[in-house]
């Protein structure tokens, strides 16, 4: 994957997570009746991709392929 969609990746990630932060500490009203929308998953999903995307530039930017624990 090449550097430019790797940066677009880390910064929609970013922003989602972002986004999900902000739907979800955002005042209630009482007679609100709340979407089914799971601000939480999605944040959480935003930032895993978000430190999926930056291992993912830090071995773009060192040369090395990402090994596992394990070296394969």
């Amino acid at each position: 994957m090449p550097l430019s969609t790797t940066l677009v990746i880390l910064v929609a990630s970013l922003t989602l997570a972002a986004l999900a932060w902000h739907m979800q500490r955002r005042p209630r009203e009482t007679l609100d009746p709340p979407l089914p929308i799971p601000w939480t998953f999605l944040q959480i999903l935003g930032v895993v991709l978000a430190l999926v995307a930056a291992a993912h530039l830090i071995s773009l930017g060192t040369g090395q392929p990402f090994k596992g624990r394990f070296g394969f």
